[in-house]
């Protein structure tokens, strides 16, 4: 194997076992009950960054970001799918390694637990540049976002070098488009454990976010609550 190849190998993201290929299975949990859907067709995972807290302006130590997610010269949200079919998955490489990532999904009342990001800085509930670096980000902070729902985060310098800092995101996103399930009896399988499927909870996993207005008109009646599914 020559020089660059070996370098290319090694150099493989720790998230690309964590992105799912064409014809896989995912389902989102949201208030409403699990949506499932299979993937059709992977476009090319993309790399925004950098993407600079405060317009890049340094945060002091110990101090906090605005919340904010990023946006084109448009108002559109890089980190929202524009289209109703479809949907993204990214993870967020986060740099200093020292800075805490809080997360609030979407921008309401949702809160994340204590073992999650949360939408209220504090010494429980963050990502941080250690456990996912901007060149790597780690699977931990893997998110699905559809259209017309937006993650929006806050970042805090922690203050550990005494000194102010830029804190920069690098979001890697993979579109894809996707079928519904419209087969109950199977997604019921699926949840069993009964066939293979990558299940996600949208939000606090004690309270997930509700599905947006045209999710809800269009698929409602293919998702699953929990209580429906027996082991």
């Amino acid at each position: 194997m020559n020089k660059s190849r070996k370098d290319e190998v090694i150099k493989l993201l720790e998230i690309e076992k964590f992105i799912p290929q064409p014809n896989f299975f995912v389902g989102l949990l949201f208030k409403e009950g699990y949506w499932f859907f299979k993937t059709i067709r992977k476009q090319p995972t993309t790399i925004y960054a950098p993407w600079n807290f405060d317009e890049g302006v340094a945060v002091s130590a110990g101090g906090t970001s605005d919340w904010e997610t990023p946006t084109n010269a448009e108002g559109n949200y890089y980190l929202e799918p524009q289209e109703e079919d479809i949907v993204y998955q990214f993870f967020t490489g986060i740099s200093p390694s020292t800075t805490k990532l809080y997360l609030q999904y979407t921008q309401r009342e949702d809160r994340m637990n204590l073992i999650s990001p949360r939408a209220i800085p504090g010494p429980i509930g963050y990502w941080d540049g250690e456990q996912s670096p901007y060149r790597d980000p780690g699977p931990c902070t893997e998110l699905w976002v559809v259209h017309d729902q937006v993650p929006y985060f806050n970042a805090e310098n922690a203050g550990i070098v005494g000194e102010s800092e830029v804190i920069g995101t690098a979001f890697y996103i993979t579109p894809f488009s996707y079928q519904v399930i419209e087969d109950k009896e199977r997604i019921k399988q699926f949840l069993r454990g009964d066939r293979r499927a990558t299940i996600r909870t949208m939000g606090d996993p004690w309270m997930p976010i509700a599905a947006p207005g045209w999710l809800k008109k269009n698929y409602q009646q293919y998702m699953v609550s929990p209580s429906e599914v027996k082991q």
